[in-house]
């Protein structure tokens, strides 16, 4: 720590005000684009912000008597590690702000998942694999009723079943869809499994946006 403040041309035990003047007239004194690039600057340079650095952690974590109006050495040049004369300019706290704001804005929009059941007669788009296992339950309920209401009303059963088939079959294709596939796939043996388990692709396809509201690939 005494070596710090010997690099700053300091006392020992130096006030936080006395740190700062220093600070801005070594770096001034020392900025080695005033100076020709020369290699005694550089690494003088370097040494004062080491020691500005490490004189003024203590004031940022216990925010004592730092002046308001002094800016920090976030907000100044500071060299690179190398010796070939460049700097780097560090990114003040409002720009780094403003940089975020835009990051924010060309990243992915938050997720948003669509209503299920909003075309259930339509064999276009896609639908997410708990919409299925849901239309798969209600096909089921509605073939027992369609199965009683046979034994009453005969002449309804097939305009009945004919309705239902139509609401699972188009639902079966939009999930093929969902996996990429054509609808006619449901009609290949055990692949309604899949339908009720297997995962649907991620991001859009031919056939629409991810019903899941992830459009994008991460």
């Amino acid at each position: 720590m005494k070596y710090h403040y010997q690099t700053l041309s300091l006392q020992e035990g130096a006030t936080q005000e006395d740190i700062q003047a220093a600070y801005e007239r070594l770096i001034k004194e020392l900025n080695p684009s005033n100076n020709d690039n020369q290699e005694f600057f550089v690494e003088e340079y370097k040494k004062v912000q080491e020691a500005y650095k490490a004189l003024h952690n203590t004031s940022i974590l216990t925010n004592s008597t730092t002046s308001p109006t002094s800016s920090s050495p976030s907000q100044r040049e500071t060299p690179s590690s190398n010796s070939s004369g460049s700097f780097t300019v560090t990114i003040s706290p409002e720009k780094i702000e403003e940089l975020k704001n835009k990051a924010h804005e060309t990243k992915n929009l938050p997720h948003v998942k669509p209503p299920m059941f909003r075309n259930p007669f339509s064999f276009k788009g896609r639908i997410r694999r708990m919409e299925h296992g849901l239309s798969f339950i209600i096909w089921y309920i509605y073939l027992m009723f369609a199965s009683l209401l046979a034994q009453e009303l005969p002449g309804l059963y097939f305009f009945f079943m004919i309705f239902g088939l139509w609401f699972f079959w188009a639902q079966s294709a939009k999930r093929c869809h969902d996996r990429g596939n054509s609808g006619w796939y449901q009609i290949i043996p055990f692949y309604g499994l899949w339908l009720l388990f297997g995962d649907g692709e991620v991001g859009d396809n031919e056939y629409g946006s991810n019903p899941k509201g992830i459009n994008r690939i991460n």
